[in-house]
């Protein structure tokens, strides 16, 4: 019995030690941390979403991360990848990779916030600290509940679910609370050891060397182009980030031949790989050789879920959302130069076509020669609702708008676009664009694409 008893004190001291050693870490961290140079503090996020720090190791170094972010309250362990509503990383500057992120393996609960609480040996190099705090969530036993914190609207609103109002999981409930905690979330990295004067900072991103084209994508429902020429063959190596589900791209970039209107490069769901973050943010790395001539680079967005407004938790790599093209050394800069876009002469215009409208125009070509088709309409499925296409004389049709040739024309998906250069023989033509009730020039039933004011078919003359 005594043995027992004696046993029985030990494990009892042991659980006092713990629990001591918890208490006196509690209150004498923030006092060790507050002796250590700070590197890089991210702290302010009721009004923005992601904030990013850069800094720059001049060798080998150990640094010290504190950040409290949140995540919704499980009684079950937390899966060890799964995602916080509110967290932070760190980025190698120069490969753009995640060394260190955030999660429910590396975090502790403190009261309504998950901390983290390390040390990191990082080789020389730059780094980028961010922080993001897309949304909020609850969570009532075995469920949860989550909304999208959107900084240009922050207004209460009626929410009439009264049952999830008594637990304050209603979406008004879970943004007052937001508003309680969001002054605490945030990350800061210090240096134990050194000089942190000799350890200098940056914006981030890093500014890339040899970048010839950017088109930071920082809005939604954003459509960006930028031409340029090339006086030579040049590989251009692409860094692309964007959003993609199931089959298809949401926001995504391009390239075209500015004279053959032909996408010689295009981010695809295929070809892209997961950007972190929630699992629609997609990035697509490569380079691609391209000869001598005239091209526009483009990028589109939806109308959600960009820099504007994250509505799930943002890719690593946040502040290189869009398209961007460099090329491999300095000596290829010269072969680069920006355009403006080329002058098309209309041959045949049917543009601002309205519901149920039926139009044709005759054009004349008095020798063969090749033509730019440019046409916008509306297709669902396998076939357009609103169709185009060119007559001969003798009334059959050589060129037709198919839905399978065409892309996104911005807005609703249903809104098409075709853009290609065709050889006609000389002779006589008809241009006809045909609509059916419903979506077109002036009666939107849906978000209008990029070119509304084009809406129909043009015929121009090729270069």
């Amino acid at each position: 019995m005594f043995a027992f008893l004696m046993s029985e004190a030990a494990a009892l001291g042991r659980v006092i030690q713990v629990v001591a050693a918890s208490i006196i870490l509690t209150v004498f961290a923030p006092l060790l941390r507050s002796a250590e140079p700070v590197l890089v503090s991210l702290k302010g996020f009721e009004a923005v979403e992601v904030r990013g720090q850069g800094f720059t190791l001049p060798r080998d170094a150990k640094v010290h991360v504190y950040a409290k972010g949140g995540g919704v309250r499980r009684i079950t362990h937390r899966p060890s990848g799964e995602p916080l509503f509110a967290y932070g990383w760190i980025l190698n500057a120069a490969t753009r990779e995640v060394v260190w992120q955030m999660d429910g393996a590396n975090t502790s609960r403190n009261w309504e916030y998950r901390v983290a609480d390390q040390y990191l040996d990082l080789p020389k190099g730059s780094y980028e600290a961010y922080f993001a705090n897309h949304g909020f969530g609850q969570g009532l036993l075995f469920a949860q509940w989550s909304r999208n914190i959107d900084r240009r609207d922050l207004r209460l609103h009626e929410d009439r679910r009264r049952a999830l109002s008594m637990f304050g999981l209603d979406d008004d409930s879970l943004l007052r609370h937001w508003r309680e905690q969001v002054g605490n979330y945030g990350m800061e990295v210090y240096l134990p050891s050194g000089d942190p004067a000799e350890v200098p900072r940056f914006d981030a991103p890093l500014r890339w060397k040899n970048v010839v084209v950017s088109l930071p994508a920082r809005a939604d429902s954003g459509h960006w182009t930028q031409p340029f020429h090339l006086s030579r063959p040049t590989t251009l190596h692409v860094y692309a980030e964007g959003e993609g589900s199931g089959r298809r791209m949401h926001d995504y970039g391009w390239i075209i031949d500015a004279r053959a209107r032909t996408r010689v490069w295009e981010m695809t769901m295929d070809r892209s790989q997961y950007a972190g973050g929630a699992s629609k943010n997609r990035r697509q790395v490569e380079t691609v050789l391209l000869p001598a001539g005239d091209y526009e680079a483009a990028f589109a967005t939806d109308d959600s879920h960009s820099p504007a407004d994250w509505n799930a938790a943002p890719p690593c790599d946040p502040g290189m959302y869009g398209l961007t093209l460099s090329v491999q050394a300095e000596a290829d800069l010269p072969a680069v130069s920006f355009t403006q876009p080329l002058s098309w002469t209309p041959l045949a215009e049917l543009v601002r076509v309205g519901d149920g409208e039926d139009r044709r125009l005759a054009f004349r070509l008095p020798a063969s020669r090749s033509v730019r088709v440019y046409a916008l309409g509306e297709g669902d499925g396998d076939a357009m609702a609103d169709e185009a296409w060119i007559e001969d004389a003798a009334g059959k049709r050589v060129w037709i708008m198919e839905r399978s040739r065409t892309h996104h024309a911005g807005g609703a998906f249903k809104n098409r676009q075709v853009d290609e250069v065709i050889q006609l023989p000389k002779g006589e033509y008809v241009l006809r664009f045909r609509t059916d009730g419903s979506h077109a020039y002036g009666h939107w039933n849906s978000d209008a694409p990029w070119d509304a004011e084009h809406y129909g078919v043009t015929v121009y003359a090729g270069k």
